[in-house]
């Protein structure tokens, strides 16, 4: 056979592309691959258009054919953006901006936790400095509603101190509330993406403190926690939580038995 006619079939042979996939690189300068061409543009068309909750982004058809990019690697992208929390996708409808809410985050702490990136008492650490902040923003914009909310629940906290499992679900529901009481998003988002490591570490320093003879610090220092964030005290309230974290951590990670005369350790964050 020609060597001609041999060069001919190996031609007929090869894969045919389509115009768009030949006319997008896989990868542009810098290593950006097409899929994150997609992520880009998509966040940038959200920005742009200024879409919230609920709206509807354009269609796979219509994203590949303004890029030149295959559906198959528009989908792609868009999973990817979905798995981060930021639109939804549901067969045979289109995507929408999702709600955003602490399920990410919490994904990243566990993660952190579980390969050894980070442990509990890193954990604990950040919770000390966000909750320090997070209560006096909220003794400044607390509203009637929410501070009755919070006085709620510490009072039946007061009659569960014998059941940890019933008390540690009230006391995260305080801290939540108490993120609500803030009015900022973000703490709520940061809170309930603790929530997890939260009521584990929460249920170690009850059990933990159970064992002596001074449980009811742990409520004492919730309701001071309470009434300073109603009473509208910034410093009060940080005080208090401050003392909350700096106990609860010290009983969490203690190794040893108390020295006599110390002060007895609190827990439950």
């Amino acid at each position: 056979m020609a060597i001609a006619q041999r060069q001919g079939i190996h031609r007929v042979l090869e894969p045919i592309k389509t115009p768009s996939e030949d006319s997008a690189p896989a990868r542009r300068e810098g290593g950006e691959s097409r899929a994150d061409q997609v992520v880009a543009y998509l966040r940038d068309h959200i920005a742009a258009h200024r879409l919230r909750p609920g709206s509807r982004l354009p269609s796979e058809s219509v994203i590949g054919a303004s890029l030149g990019i295959s559906r198959p690697i528009v989908r792609e992208a868009m999973r990817t953006l979905a798995a981060t929390g930021l639109i939804e996708m549901a067969v045979g409808k289109r995507a929408t901006v999702s709600p955003l809410d602490g399920a990410t985050l919490r994904n990243v702490i566990e993660n952190a936790v579980l390969i050894g990136q980070a442990d509990v008492g890193h954990v604990m650490e950040m919770r000390r400095g966000i909750e320090i902040a997070m209560v006096a923003v909220a003794a400044e914009r607390c509203t009637p509603e929410t501070a009755a909310a919070l006085e709620a629940i510490v009072a039946e906290m007061a009659g569960k101190l014998d059941d940890v499992v019933a008390y540690t679900t009230l006391d995260m529901r305080l801290h939540l509330t108490l993120a609500e009481a803030a009015d900022n998003p973000l703490y709520l988002m940061l809170v309930e993406a603790f929530r997890q490591i939260f009521q584990t570490s929460m249920m170690i320093g009850i059990e933990r403190w159970a064992e002596t003879p001074e449980l009811n610090r742990v409520q004492q220092l919730h309701e001071e926690i309470v009434a300073a964030v109603v009473a509208g005290d910034p410093a009060a309230a940080s005080t208090a939580m401050a003392q909350h974290f700096d106990n609860a951590i010290r009983v969490m990670f203690a190794t040893t038995a108390q020295a006599p005369g110390g002060d007895g350790p609190t827990s439950g964050a």
